[in-house]
């Protein structure tokens, strides 16, 4: 049996309702797509997709002392930016600020998992909070718009959790659940 799974940290989405609607009700007419539901709000560090049991066992051993804690770090989320570019945007996120100890968190999850036979990510790591997964956008007004948030600051958090999780796809959106502590 395998399970569709990442390595993440949730976010407050708490904190982030308000500016999420606004955002939404902002770019409404000029980019569709799919909206993340807050609660799903989350960094992550590693996307390993589907994932025999087995291996999960082995990833929940071998990262058990650095998953379900608390873990000091001083992030900000601040401005809104795009993936892959302005010009022909898929993804839509809040920017999460340059932050060492989000990389070192990275780095010691790269490494283990290199351990249980993972190749290392080939892509930077660029943590960001996805809010938007998008299909059509009028590309001139939705840059217009993101450009007023460039400078706003969402959100202040001073710990995370970081957690093996289970993204469950169904037709209404994922549906996320930790694996660690089960």
């Amino acid at each position: 049996m395998e399970k569709r799974v990442f390595l993440g940290s949730f976010v407050n989405h708490e904190k982030l309702k308000k500016s999420y609607t606004e955002i939404k009700k902002d770019l409404s007419g000029v980019v569709s797509g799919s909206w993340v539901k807050p609660e799903n709000f989350h960094i992550t560090y590693r996307f390993l997709g589907n994932t025999p049991t087995q291996k999960i066992e082995d990833i929940l051993a071998s990262l058990s002392s650095e998953l379900g804690k608390d873990i000091e770090v001083d992030i900000t989320l601040e401005g809104l930016g795009v993936f892959p570019n302005i010009d022909s945007p898929k993804v839509l996120f809040y920017r999460v600020l340059e932050n060492k100890t989000l990389k070192d968190i990275y780095n010691v999850i790269e490494d283990k998992l290199l351990t249980l036979g993972y190749k290392k990510e080939i892509k930077p790591f660029i943590p960001h909070v996805t809010i938007l997964r998008i299909k059509e956008v009028k590309v001139q007004q939705f840059s217009e718009k993101i450009k007023k948030y460039e400078n706003r600051v969402f959100l202040k958090q001073k710990t995370l959790v970081v957690d093996l999780i289970e993204s469950i796809l169904n037709p209404r959106g994922a549906i996320y659940r930790k694996l660690n502590g089960v």
